[in-house]
């Protein structure tokens, strides 16, 4: 099947050619998609700007003088369907875009509609910047041009393209989906102040014969969960770790999710989710600098140089808590919290640099009295990374799934430590 190679001919079209023969060389078959305005220069496509606006419902002529950001997104979004149009047929076995700014922000949004697995890869003169508007929530591969997309290959870009032309050829030539995909995928929420829970999760839910994807609470990936969930591609979820979700509500914070909505979609679609408050109570910045200067004086600590974490107040929390709650409340399947008295992560529990009582008691009210009285709520004496904490965890979940699915085998009881039953005489 074809590689398609997508770019702005009337800028990048001796780029373009160029990259053509390499992966002719490779051996590949190659569909060149035109995502520019003018003619082309040093190649002709196989699908024109012509054809790209015409999938977008519109007709070239008529994106004259219109602004360039609607001209833009409507380019990006006529390829997008001509790349799904030729994944669906059979057509299509990879992605390669390249671009400036404007171009890469028109291949990235095409490629943003091609399903998870499909090889996406751009080079582009800006992706040793801030990638996370133009890469979303897909898995596209960047890499830093060096020198600009200006004039054809010379002896600093020739080498780039080279690489480029090679990484697709690689990506395309190996086959999609998994050999054990035929079973139940658990999503599990993680951070690094969060990782033994995780961890000892991951152990526990592939022992009972579960697929498990952690997705790391940084803004990007919970988003992409949220969409996965809402594909029908996820069997239950283990929200360990929501730090997304203060970000989200408070409006600060570097891991605010791309989408709004995060703990919706489980709900919405009505699978089983055991909820844990890890990482919510705390904010998210870059180097120390980065940090607004009205949170300067509030507690912080610096997971690295380029990581500060800062701590929510007690009227903060109280916020998220209800916020919560009200999109379990909406839930259409089985759901349970699960609260850690000793500490929801590594940096907030007792004697922790971010540690605050106060405003942990604060989000507990606010959660327990907005929440629907007839989701429960266990609260154990334990620490989030504890081992007994992932266990019991596991163990409501595998609960959930089993009553969902009794004629399937999904899990045996946790073999370490009480029965969740048992451990239940601790809960709420």
């Amino acid at each position: 099947m074809p590689i398609a190679l997508i770019s702005t001919l009337d800028t990048k079209g001796r780029e373009v050619a160029f990259l053509k023969s390499c992966l002719k060389e490779l051996g590949r078959s190659v569909v060149v998609i035109d995502v520019g305005l003018a003619e082309p220069d040093g190649v002709l496509p196989e699908i024109s700007r012509f054809e790209v606006a015409e999938a977008a419902g519109t007709d070239l002529h008529r994106l004259a003088g219109r602004p360039r950001d609607e001209v833009m997104a409507t380019i990006g979004r006529g390829a997008g369907e001509i790349l799904h149009r030729l994944w669906a047929q059979a057509e299509l076995s990879g992605v390669l875009g390249i671009g400036g700014n404007q171009g890469t922000a028109v291949v990235c949004a095409a490629m943003r509609e091609l399903p998870l697995g499909v090889p996406k890869f751009v080079v582009s003169t800006i992706a040793s910047g801030n990638m996370r508007p133009y890469i979303g929530t897909s898995d596209i591969a960047m890499l830093f041009s060096v020198a600009d997309l200006l004039g054809g290959p010379n002896p600093v870009l020739e080498p780039v393209l080279r690489n480029a032309a090679a990484a697709i050829a690689g990506m395309a030539s190996m086959p999609l989906g998994s050999a054990s995909s035929n079973r139940p995928l658990v999503a599990i929420t993680a951070l690094g102040n969060t990782h033994p829970a995780v961890a000892r999760s991951v152990e526990i839910l592939r022992g009972a014969g579960f697929e498990i994807a952690a997705f790391h609470a940084s803004g990007a990936c919970g988003s992409a969960m949220e969409q996965l969930i809402r594909a029908g591609r996820v069997a239950a979820v283990l929200e360990l770790t929501p730090h997304e979700l203060t970000e989200e509500v408070l409006k600060v914070g570097i891991y605010q999710p791309l989408e709004g909505g995060r703990l919706i979609a489980a709900g919405e679609m009505g699978i089983p989710q055991v909820v844990a408050p890890g990482g919510i109570e705390y904010l998210c910045f870059g180097a120390r600098e980065t940090v607004p200067a009205r949170l300067r004086r509030r507690r912080m600590y610096l997971h690295n140089q380029s990581n500060a974490n800062v701590r929510t107040s007690r009227e903060e929390m109280t916020k998220v808590g209800r916020v919560l709650a009200e999109r379990l409340n909406r839930a259409k399947g089985p759901v349970a919290m699960v609260l850690p008295l000793k500490g929801w992560s590594i940096y907030g529990a007792p004697g922790g640099p971010l540690h605050d009582a106060s405003a942990d008691a604060a989000f507990v009210q606010s959660l327990t009295r907005t929440l629907r009285k007839d989701i429960a709520v266990h609260k154990l004496p334990l620490h989030i990374n504890d081992r007994a904490f992932a266990e019991h965890c596991c163990q409501l979940l595998m609960e959930f799934l089993a009553k969902q699915q009794p004629s399937s085998a999904i899990g045996s009881p946790v073999s370490a430590g009480r029965t969740a039953g048992q451990r239940r005489k601790t809960a709420k």
